[in-house]
C-alpha cells in the first residue's frame, strides 16, 4: 500500500516537469526567432545608411577645393612688437563720434597725418580753424562776467611766451642765406604774395624764437622740425584768431594761440593799434599783442646783397603821445 502512492506522485512531478520543459521549449524559439529578423532588418538599414554616407563624402571630397599655400619666400626675423616698432594706428571711431561728413573727413585727414613716419611729415596744411573737431576741443561760449585780467591761469601762461623785439623780427624778414632753411610752407610762403616787390619776390627764411636762435648759436644744431615764417606764423595766429571771432566763441583757459609776443608802445617798437589781441571780456586765445599781418604793409628793400621786407606801414610809437611807455626789463 506505501509503494502506490508514491508512483502516483512520480508520475505527477514527472508530467509536470514534462509539460513545463514542453511548453518552455516552445516558446522560446518563437522568440529568438522573432527577435533575429528584426535585429538583422535593423543591421541591413543600418549597412545601407553607411554606404549612402560614404558615397556622399567621397562626392563632397570631389568638390571640395584644394587650401592655397603660402609660400615664404624669404625667412623673418623674429623681432619685439613695441610701440616704437609699431605704433598704434589711430582711428577716427576710437576718439570721436561722428556726426557730419565735414567733421568725419577733417578728423580722418588729422589721424592720416598722425599715422605717417615722423621723418617725412608734412605739416603745411595743419591750421586749427581748418578743423571742426580742433576747434570743438579748444572753443567755449563765453561767459558774460568774464575778465582777462582775473583769468585764472593767464601769468602761467604769459611765463610760457617769448617777448621778441623789431630789431630782432627784421632779421627775419629775408631771403635765407648760408645753411639756413627756408619757411616750411615752401611754394606757400606768404613771401610770394607780397604785390609791393612785383617779380621779386621770394621765400622768407624760417623764424626761429630767441630761446631757439640761441641754441643754434651756441650748438649749430636747428630744431628737429622746420618752422614757419615770420609771415606765415602771423597769418595763422592771425586767422585762427579771427575765425574764433567770427564763430562768436571763446578759448578755453588752458589753451593759447601765441608762443611769442610783440612788444608795443616801447620806443623803437610796434604800436598797439597794428596788433592784434584778445578782447577784455572774452579770451580768444591771445594774452599779449602780435602784428597784425596786413601784406600791403611790406616793401621791398635790398640790403648787402640779400632781399629783405620791410615793415614800412608800421610807425613807431611816437615819442610825445601818452601812450609811450617805458621798455620793461627782460
Amino acid at each position: 500500500m506505501s509503494r502506490q502512492p508514491q508512483k502516483r506522485q512520480m508520475s505527477l512531478a514527472d508530467s509536470f516537469l514534462k509539460s513545463f520543459q514542453e511548453t518552455k521549449s516552445n516558446k522560446r524559439p518563437k522568440k529568438k526567432e522573432e527577435s533575429d529578423s528584426d535585429s538583422a532588418q535593423e543591421e541591413e538599414k543600418k549597412i545601407q545608411q553607411k554606404r549612402i554616407k560614404k558615397k556622399r563624402k567621397i562626392k563632397n571630397k570631389k568638390n571640395l577645393k584644394k587650401p592655397s599655400v603660402f609660400k615664404v619666400r624669404h625667412v623673418v626675423k623674429k623681432e619685439s612688437v613695441d610701440p616704437a616698432t609699431c605704433p598704434e594706428i589711430l582711428s577716427v571711431e576710437k576718439e570721436f563720434n561722428t556726426a557730419s561728413n565735414e567733421l568725419i573727413r577733417a578728423e580722418n585727414n588729422f589721424f592720416s597725418i598722425r599715422n605717417q613716419d615722423a621723418s617725412k611729415k608734412d605739416f603745411s596744411h595743419v591750421r586749427p580753424y581748418d578743423y571742426p573737431y580742433l576747434r570743438h576741443l579748444i572753443q567755449r561760449k563765453p561767459e558774460e562776467s568774464f575778465d582777462i585780467y582775473h583769468l585764472k591761469d593767464r601769468s602761467s601762461l604769459r611765463a610760457k611766451l617769448e617777448a621778441v623785439s623789431r630789431v630782432y623780427e627784421n632779421e627775419f624778414l629775408r631771403e635765407p642765406c648760408g645753411n639756413e632753411r627756408a619757411c616750411l610752407m615752401g611754394d606757400k610762403c606768404e613771401g610770394l604774395n607780397i604785390s609791393q616787390a612785383k617779380d621779386r619776390v621770394f621765400i622768407l627764411r624760417e623764424y626761429l624764437l630767441p630761446s631757439e636762435q640761441a641754441n643754434y648759436e651756441k650748438t649749430g644744431k636747428y630744431p628737429s622740425e622746420i618752422r614757419l615764417c615770420l609771415m606765415c606764423k602771423r597769418v595763422e595766429i592771425m586767422r585762427a584768431f579771427f575765425n574764433i571771432k567770427a564763430d562768436g566763441m571763446g578759448i578755453k583757459e588752458d589753451c593759447i594761440l601765441q608762443d611769442y609776443r610783440n612788444l608795443v608802445n616801447i620806443k623803437g617798437e610796434y604800436r598797439l593799434s597794428d596788433c592784434i589781441v584778445s578782447s577784455r571780456h572774452t579770451y580768444e586765445g591771445l594774452t599779449d599783442p602780435i602784428v597784425l599781418h596786413v601784406r600791403s604793409a611790406y616793401k621791398l628793400v635790398e640790403k648787402n646783397g640779400l632781399r629783405y621786407y620791410d615793415q614800412w606801414r608800421m610807425a613807431y610809437p611816437v615819442e610825445n603821445q601818452h601812450f609811450l611807455v617805458q621798455p620793461p626789463s627782460l
